[in-house]
């Protein structure tokens, strides 16, 4: 396989990988580049494509567990540069949870290790017979015998491999046995601390008898135009370092003085199931205090590929039941898994993240579910005997810790909670599921009735209740330059969610790190950036203008997948009943809630300003050929005639 490439930036090739045949391939990038980029975009593409080609008729979806849904992994266009913060990686297959579109992305060093080894993406379909690890090494690919880690946690996972293959350099990504058992929620992990959560990319690793996917690379990536590209590059790094918001992010907004004493806290943390969404001050500052909370944990700060920011906090614990912890990546939402289980004890928050990453499953499932199951032991539901003993109070830290394996393992009530909350609440009854919060069947920890940009954004998000898909919070973090907006309303959140969306997209297409770029952390890079920094690396002639587009693009792909694959209509973007029924019960913002006419008038004009239909939620042929997205357009008529 020797890469052949006329664009800049990108490696040059498409690894496939079929696990059933143990067929290997590969094609060239550049067919995609033209029309998507790269990185989520491409992904999203092969998959709509895939999916669509294996079928047998029109009446017969390819489900998540079906051995011909395909694993996409796809490094950002421009990872591998000298970008700042370029290391992202998207991951895209059919969502565990309901059938649509499935989406993670992850950062630290391994999209640029396959960049180096000549990849672009990695297309991964069938199902092995016995687990096995793909091993690339440059241009050699291997399917090899993985039976020996099946069971192993991830960190152990990496050790054995990096042992096997005598080399401390190669970058691994892994399952565990979430992802062996087919927790719905399971996640993919690469050390240190870095999680691919969301939509069960996990679970469908782990469907495939796939353990983990190990590379080495020793090439390089050229760009296009190297002197106008470096020129770029001098200017965004320098605004980097003058951001007034850089502070924060490279000492840790894991810090007393950020996070114990913002206002953020009034807005961002679900308490009890999302049964209010004011955390009592006494508690928070159990939890996050300066002097003896999460802040006091923190011995370093670590960055991923080729971050200025270097935003990952390394907390260890040094005495007691948790002694010699390590736990990399403790990160803002690990607090509130902890507030919507009413646990206010650091060590266990701590050691509640460390062990969701090497048990290999996301922490916003496991910390909703088991905050579902509270609830329902709360009201009676669930009792001592369906737990096998185990009481489940608020902040019951001993339970939350039982709870946590018995999901990964499935054991006992632990089974059921494996499904994910609506699956459960659907087979418990006894009106759980009025309580059970999911948006399209995902479960979803973020509070969605003060902040309505960030609600609105949870809920119109293609793969469902994820906060990184157009949600805002502040206009000084989050948002679009130019447009006036209070985050406690709902003026102008369509716009700057519609904004966000498509500016994310662009990022996952690129590969760079949103700490740097318009969603939060130092606001250094805006559109424009992005724009000259592909046309210099790429090769392309891109403006802010033509690259907007190539974001609706990349949106209306997910938009196209989920109409054809999961039926998904107007009434799957609405918050979840709890918040549209009951209001916030304390705190300065008492009474607010997720008004349903509010909802149905923003929806409204989010539609429009992506041209699909206001009734049915779904795209029109005119917005798709107007996106050069005819072929898709006519895909979708097939699928409905």
């Amino acid at each position: 396989m020797s890469p052949s490439k006329e664009i800049g930036g990108i490696a040059g090739q498409i690894l496939y990988v079929d696990l059933g045949t143990k067929n290997i391939w590969a094609e060239r990038t550049e067919r995609y580049v033209q029309r998507f980029l790269g990185g989520r975009s491409i992904n999203s593409f092969i998959l709509l494509n895939e999916v669509n080609k294996n079928r047998k008729d029109k009446e017969t979806k390819i489900q998540w567990d079906d051995p011909r849904n395909p694993l996409i992994f796809g490094v950002g266009c421009l990872v591998g540069t000298l970008m700042p913060a370029s290391n992202r990686v998207s991951i895209d297959t059919i969502n565990s949870f309901n059938d649509g579109k499935g989406s993670a992305n992850i950062g630290g060093f391994w999209g640029a290790e396959l960049k180096y080894a000549g990849f672009d993406h990695i297309v991964i379909t069938g199902r092995s017979p016995t687990p096995v690890y793909l091993w690339i090494n440059d241009d050699k690919v291997q399917i090899r015998d993985g039976g020996y880690l099946w069971g192993k946690w991830t960190s152990d996972t990496e050790d054995c491999i990096k042992r096997e293959l005598e080399d401390d350099k190669i970058q691994i990504m892994s399952i565990g046995p979430a992802g062996e058992n087919l927790v719905r929620g399971a996640a993919i992990i690469s050390g240190p601390g870095k999680s691919a959560s969301g939509s069960g990319v996990g679970c469908v690793m782990g469907n495939k008898n796939l353990k983990a996917i190990a590379v080495r690379g020793h090439g390089s990536i050229s760009v296009s135009h190297p002197e106008q590209f470096m020129a770029i590059v001098d200017r965004i790094s320098t605004n980097v370092r003058k951001s007034p918001y850089l502070e924060k992010w490279r000492k840790g907004i894991i810090e007393g003085k950020y996070l114990s004493k913002s206002p953020a806290w009034d807005f961002l943390a679900s308490f009890k199931n999302g049964q209010d969404d004011f955390v009592p001050l006494d508690d928070r500052f159990k939890l996050v205090g300066e002097e003896n909370g999460i802040p006091s944990y923190k011995k370093k700060m670590m960055a991923c590929h080729l971050c200025p920011a270097g935003c990952m906090p390394i907390l260890e614990i040094d005495e007691g039941p948790f002694k010699g912890t390590k736990c990399p990546n403790y990160w803002i939402n690990s607090t509130t898994y902890s507030t919507k289980l009413g646990l206010f004890d650091p060590e266990t928050s701590i050691f509640f993240h460390y062990i969701c990453n090497q048990l290999g499953i996301d922490g916003d499932m496991c910390a909703n579910t088991l905050a579902w199951a509270f609830e329902c032991f709360e009201k009676g539901l669930i009792t001592t005997e369906d737990t096998q003993g185990i009481v489940l109070e608020w902040g019951n830290g001993d339970a939350i810790l039982k709870m946590q394996k018995k999901i990964a393992y499935r054991e006992g009530l632990g089974n059921l909670l494996a499904e994910g909350v609506k699956e459960a609440s659907s087979l418990l009854g006894k009106g759980s599921d009025s309580f059970a919060v999911h948006m399209k069947g995902q479960d979803t920890v973020d509070p969605y009735r003060i902040i309505k940009g960030w609600g609105f954004g949870l809920s119109i998000s293609p793969i469902g209740g994820k906060h990184l898909r157009g949600a805002v919070s502040t206009p000084d973090v989050t948002g679009p330059p130019g447009i006036d907006w209070n985050p406690t309303e709902y003026k102008n959140v369509p716009e700057i969610v519609f904004w966000q969306a498509i500016v994310k997209e662009i990022e996952d297409i690129i590969g760079n790190c949103i700490y740097v770029g318009t969603w939060s952390g130092t606001h250094a890079l805006t559109v424009r950036d992005y724009a000259e920094l592909l046309s210099a690396g790429l090769g392309l002639d891109l403006d802010e203008s033509i690259l907007l587009d190539y974001g609706r693009r990349g949106i209306n792909l997910e938009k196209a997948f989920n109409t054809m694959n999961a039926n998904f209509s107007r009434e799957d973007d609405y918050p979840p009943t709890r918040y549209i029924e009951e209001p916030v019960k304390s705190g300065p913002y008492q009474g607010h809630k997720c008004d349903r006419k509010e909802w149905d008038s923003m929806l409204d004009r989010y539609y429009e300003l992506h041209g699909w239909d206001k009734v049915t939620s779904l795209q029109t042929r005119s917005s798709l050929v107007e996106l050069e997205l005819e072929d898709i357009a006519r895909m979708i008529l097939k699928e409905k005639d």
